[in-house]
């Protein structure tokens, strides 16, 4: 009997033992232990009943009956009044127990984290509702757009614009509006607590497909370069089938310039149809420029071509003459073969035989700059400008060298052995470090030893033919694949993501123009060489904001991911020296939002992090710690790791919005800055809240256009100046429910460049 407590009534087992299913529901009726009056109505009938039976039982014959009455007798009518009571007690319980008090409602999303954002959220009571009272007593953090639907007795709430992904929510029903339509009320509120999954990721664009028109025929080999009109220029000559014909010509187009004067004793330069062959467009004849240089520059202004053609003699003539390849001028004769030429500027050339770097200006006056030491390797390229060279290994060297002209030291370029490039500027220089069984493509300023990687496509075996824009923020290469196929593929820099790819037939010797919006290459077709032009629909003109390298973006999320986790390997693992974040992470997080992320002055990545715990039953309200992380390159290599860490103290998440990322883009001087909510807002209130400040503090015109589907506000800034910007958003602004952002938010984005 213990699941009765313990009672026993000997009284009842004796009257109900030949009844058992009697006897039981006398125990449950007795365990109740119900605090009730009997019926008075029951009182008096027993009453009266009992007195007209003693009445009948005066007669002779019903005295003998009254007071000799056997044991059956007695045990059957103690049975009936037992009933008899038992049933009246029962009816008197239910007719007079008040009606049940208690409401409870309950949802399947309560203590879930990982919830659809497309899910609607829906209430079950035990009982009908006053809708409209429990309706007005809904209320959702952050504040969400809802409508309301009743099935049976479920509450539906519906979100207008679907819930915030990767967000903490609380929906609660005030107590004094939890009303059944009996008049029952509630004795607490109803709290609802559940966190949504991150939003469905954006598929991956696939980089549009080059398209390219053929320019004309090409000669077996050669490179590529722009002129400054924004022409394509070829050393490769015509293809050997034009090569004893004139080539064709148009009104008005060029007449091929008089071979290069040949001095007494010197054999005269090859035949100018294999010469330096300028394609002014599709449909245009090609123009010859001159003869078959061995290297080929334009000066930084445009009106001047110096070249370096073979003299016959083992050496090479070194020329200036205007860009159209007119007035040819000789400056000085190279004993050796030059291998590569530049412009320092635009009256001097420097120039180099692989083991001496020299110059001469346009008045012929010469000077020796920099001669390597034996062994050292050889003199490669020259970088535009003429204060850097790269240097190929010498063998058994891990790497070839970037030479500093004026100071001759050097610095390794990892692996480096011929693909090397720099860009239009010279500030940039690119190169293919071959030390790995993986090519991989490294990238960094001439003035910093710094390299970063640059990501290529999936599957990569080779990387060849790397060329860079004027800027430096722009490569293109040709990759194999694991399968055999070859791609061109032009990308951003340094964070590697392609702008265009495309599979010309055997294509070579690549070069982007300044802005880095075309692609020139020779494409080997069936009907043989030729040169082509594409576009690269993905390349910004004018100013572009420095991209987030690709490795530090992977390192950041996996390390926000791994504090989420409690994944202490990994956050040692992708931390420096002296980050001790495990120890500095809150305990049980549920989510984490990365809010900004922007580049430093000193080449780092700094992020603002948002780390979160989600409600729940015994804290109904959303904590969080804020978090600012610096990440580097790492100098022992593999890429980015953690080297500064400031974690906050979790707190109570306060009411109203609340920003949970904000993105920066720059394109053409136009800087738009997207800015993220968790609640649904007053539109009304979103731009005047928000504003942004320069670097050197003013305040800047800006366009806001608010979208509450994606709770997105979009800043656009025209003619943004360079560096970095301040973000502002005011306490003015407010979500649907009219709670205010409780205090300023403030913001650092995107470098400009």
């Amino acid at each position: 009997m213990s699941w009765m407590g313990g009672w026993l009534d000997p009284e009842l087992e004796e009257l109900f033992q030949d009844d058992p299913e009697l006897l039981e529901t006398a125990k449950i009726v007795r365990a109740s232990r119900p605090v009730v009056e009997p019926d008075p109505r029951f009182q008096n009938r027993l009453r009266a009943q009992l007195v007209a039976e003693g009445s009948r039982g005066r007669a002779a014959h019903g005295v003998r009956r009254w007071w000799h009455l056997g044991p059956a007798h007695f045990a059957w009518g103690g049975a009936a009044v037992g009933v008899a009571l038992i049933g009246a007690t029962v009816l008197t319980l239910v007719a007079n127990h008040p009606q049940d008090q208690t409401i409870t409602g309950f949802s399947e999303l309560t203590a879930q984290h990982s919830v659809s954002p497309d899910q609607v959220i829906t209430v079950a009571f035990n009982q009908p509702m006053n809708e409209t009272a429990v309706e007005q007593g809904v209320h959702i953090q952050p504040a969400t757009k809802v409508s309301f639907a009743w099935v049976d007795n479920n509450l539906v709430i519906t979100p207008a614009y679907h819930l915030s992904g990767n967000t903490p929510y609380t929906v609660t029903i005030a107590k004094n509006h939890i009303v059944a339509t009996s008049g029952a009320s509630a004795l607490a509120p109803i709290n609802i607590t559940f966190g949504t999954a991150p939003s469905a990721p954006v598929s991956p664009v696939s980089p549009p497909t080059l398209t390219s028109t053929a320019l004309g025929p090409n000669g077996t080999g050669g490179s590529l370069l722009f002129a400054p009109d924004g022409s394509v220029v070829s050393t490769g000559g015509l293809a050997p089938a034009s090569a004893t014909s004139t080539p064709p010509t148009s009104a008005g187009a060029t007449p091929p310039p008089s071979p290069t004067p040949t001095p007494e004793g010197v054999t005269g330069p090859p035949d100018v149809t294999s010469g330096l062959v300028e394609y002014k467009g599709a449909g245009a004849p090609p123009v010859l420029l001159g003869n078959a240089p061995t290297a080929v520059a334009f000066s930084a202004d445009g009106f001047t071509l110096g070249t370096a053609v073979d003299d016959g003699s083992g050496g090479s003539w070194v020329s200036a003459s205007q860009s159209d390849g007119k007035l040819r001028q000789h400056l000085v004769d190279s004993p050796t073969p030059v291998t590569s030429l530049v412009w320092s500027s635009n009256d001097r050339i420097v120039y180099t035989d692989g083991t001496s770097v020299n110059s001469v200006d346009i008045t012929k006056a010469k000077a020796s700059l920099y001669t390597i030491p034996h062994g050292a390797g050889t003199i490669a390229l020259l970088a535009p400008g003429g204060a850097y060279a790269f240097v190929a290994p010498a063998p058994g060297a891990p790497g070839g060298q970037l030479l500093d002209i004026a100071t001759g030291a050097g610095q390794v370029l990892q692996g480096a052995a011929g693909d090397v490039a720099f860009s239009g500027d010279g500030s940039t220089v690119v190169w293919v470090d071959e030390s790995q069984s993986t090519p991989r493509l490294l990238v960094e300023p001439v003035t910093q030893n710094a390299p970063a990687t640059v990501p290529s496509l999936e599957g990569t075996t080779s990387i060849a033919e790397v060329t860079l824009d004027q800027d430096g923020d722009e490569v293109a290469y040709l990759t194999t694949d694991n399968t055999g196929t070859t791609r061109l593929v032009a990308a951003q820099l340094p964070g590697g993501a392609p702008l265009v790819v495309g599979s010309p037939a055997s294509p070579s010797a690549l070069a982007l123009s300044p802005g880095g919006d075309q692609i020139a290459f020779i494409s080997d077709n069936a009907a043989g060489p030729s040169v082509e032009l594409g576009a690269v629909p993905g390349a910004a003109a004018g100013h572009t904001a420095s991209p987030i390298p690709v490795a530090a973006n992977s390192t950041l999320h996996a390390f926000v991911e791994a504090q989420v986790r409690g994944d202490v390997a990994t956050l040692a693992s992708l931390s420096g020296a002296g980050v001790n974040a495990a120890s500095d992470t809150p305990k049980k997080l549920s989510r984490a939002y990365v809010i900004s992320v922007y580049l430093d002055a000193q080449g780092g990545v700094d992020a603002n992090i948002e780390l979160v715990v989600d409600p729940n039953a015994n804290h109904t309200t959303a904590r969080v710690a804020s978090e600012v992380l610096t990440l580097t390159n790492n100098p022992a290599g593999g890429g980015y790791v953690v080297t500064s860490l400031s974690t906050k103290p979790l707190r109570d998440e306060s009411s109203g919005p609340h920003i949970v990322q904000v993105t920066s883009t720059t394109n053409a001087g136009v800087t738009t800055l997207q800015v993220t909510f968790d609640s649904d807002l007053s539109a009304s209130t979103v731009a005047g809240a928000i504003s942004v400040v320069s670097a050197s503090g003013t305040t800047l015109p800006t366009t806001t256009v608010y979208d509450p589907n994606s709770r997105t506000a979009t800043v656009t800034i025209a003619h943004a100046p360079s560096g970095t910007l301040m973000l502002n958003i005011a306490t003015s602004l407010n979500d649907v429910d009219a709670q205010s952002l409780q205090i300023l938010f403030q913001a650092t984005v995107g470098a400009t460049s």
